[in-house]
């Protein structure tokens, strides 16, 4: 039964994970266009605020609207993703597991918790399904860290820039803009190691975890 279970999660996880890249992949394509405009706002060519109803600042904002949407559909997509990923080591009998399926989604959504248990439970899910644990002493990859370094910044810049932009005055929308851009860096840069990541761990899975499971 337990052999069945991971040749049936592996499958999931693998199409779990085509749907991934794909929404990271449109994350970052439509990033591109928000840093596109931003960059276009900081030259003075699209004004949101004085001049709304100008074309290029109507296209602008279906792009941020586009972008969120977009956005929201990868949280969703990459959250599915890593609940398969993590159930697999479960169904594997692995002991010692620190995070549940549920949990290491779950956690994201935890305010103050969210900045360290999330990068916690996917450092748990690498190196697990490399079979190279070692519990919490062992060093992350780099990759691993510098994703979740962008995502944190990224994050923090994107609130403080919605903060400036919406509940300001406007005096500081210019700071708002700067932000901005580089919250969208931060959040391509994220998207980008994430790729590389679900690609690894998927990868790893699949030739460590399931072969061992099938001689077992």
């Amino acid at each position: 039964m337990q052999a069945i279970g991971i040749d049936a999660g592996m499958e999931t996880l693998r199409q779990r994970e085509r749907i991934a890249v794909f929404a990271t992949y449109a994350v970052m394509a439509m990033f591109v266009l928000v840093i596109f405009g931003e960059i276009l706002e900081l030259a003075g060519v699209i004004d949101l605020l004085a001049a709304p109803d100008d074309p290029l600042a109507l296209v602008y904002t279906a792009v941020l609207i586009a972008s969120f949407v977009v956005y929201l559909g990868s949280i969703i997509a990459v959250s599915m993703w890593i609940y398969r990923a993590h159930a697999n080591l479960h169904a594997a009998g692995l002991y010692g597991l620190e995070f549940s399926p549920g949990w290491a989604v779950g956690w994201y959504f935890i305010p103050i918790a969210s900045l360290f248990k999330p990068f916690q439970a996917m450092r748990e899910l690498w190196s697990e399904s490399h079979q190279t644990s070692n519990g919490f002493s062992e060093q992350a990859p780099g990759n691993l860290g510098m994703w979740w370094g962008f995502w944190i910044i990224g994050n923090i810049l994107g609130n403080v820039s919605t903060r400036l932009e919406f509940m300001g005055d406007g005096s500081n929308q210019e700071i708002a803009v700067i932000l901005g851009l580089a919250s969208s860096v931060c959040t391509i840069g994220s998207a980008w190691l994430l790729l590389q990541i679900m690609r690894a761990i998927t990868t790893a899975q699949a030739d460590g975890i399931a072969v061992t499971q099938t001689f077992e």
